[in-house]
């Protein structure tokens, strides 16, 4: 086994094993996504302070077991418990959501200290503020641009043109923003008032997202679009999804 490493966590997931154990997976600030095997957990509130529930962060201590998936969890001392993401609907919906979201896109091992940052942000705005729709695009779009798939709608994803405002354009979401419409006759058509909503959405800090107010028709608009963008990245619906578009409803 290696020797211990100490990480600022936060959790994504944790599932119950055996009588006393649990498996924990952790987006960890030094370690990229991390699933580790706590033993003990359910017992012991020494080590881990009854801090593993959904979006608490602390300092993890991690063992890695040479080729092994699961590391070992000896310890999480708590920071922020975030039982307030208890509080209601919205706010269990939207946790619920962007930890599985980050679980799915985040390749484990792999260290995303910007994934973390806004995740972290993300969860201390939605226990405080509670659920936003615009602050859940911020973050959606942001986390895309953080891992290196953010799209783009200043311009168009194909031949680079900036000249798009007044214009319709069209979205393809497999080339990952919008297009011209000498570059495509066929997507999803994207009025100047949804593409300038989806512009301010992807570089819009998370805390001055809540400010933002859209018509109706433009923030389903959104919602759409984004929702095609992140089934490209993700190889099966996320379980998540469906309670959040039924709260939504």
């Amino acid at each position: 086994m290696g020797a211990p490493l100490v990480t600022p966590a936060i959790v994504l997931r944790a599932v119950s094993y055996g009588e006393s154990d649990r498996v924990v997976t952790l987006l960890g600030r030094d370690t990229g996504k991390v699933s580790a095997m706590a033993r003990g957990a359910r017992r012991s509130q020494r080590r881990f302070g009854g801090g593993l529930g959904l979006g608490a962060s602390g300092e993890a201590t991690l063992r890695p077991r040479g080729e092994a998936e699961l590391w070992g969890f000896e310890r999480f001392e708590i920071g922020e418990g975030r039982l307030g993401l208890g509080q209601d609907l919205g706010r269990t919906a939207h946790a619920g959501y962007v930890c599985e979201l980050v679980d799915r896109l985040c390749a484990p091992g792999q260290a995303e200290p910007g994934a973390f940052a806004r995740l972290e942000a993300f969860l201390g705005l939605l226990e405080s503020r509670g659920a936003s729709a615009a602050r859940l695009r911020a973050f959606e779009l942001g986390l895309l641009r953080d891992l290196g798939f953010g799209p783009t709608f200043s311009a168009c994803a194909a031949c680079g043109e900036p000249e798009l405002d007044g214009a319709t354009t069209r979205f393809s979401p497999e080339r990952g923003g919008v297009l011209c419409e000498g570059c495509s006759a066929r997507g999803l058509l994207v009025t100047p008032e949804t593409r300038q909503a989806l512009e301010t959405l992807g570089r819009v800090p998370l805390a001055e997202a809540d400010g933002l107010a859209f018509d109706r028709e433009v923030q389903v608009a959104c919602r759409g679009l984004v929702g095609e963008l992140l089934a490209q990245h993700l190889a099966a619906p996320l379980k998540s999804l469906a309670f959040l578009q039924k709260l939504g409803a």
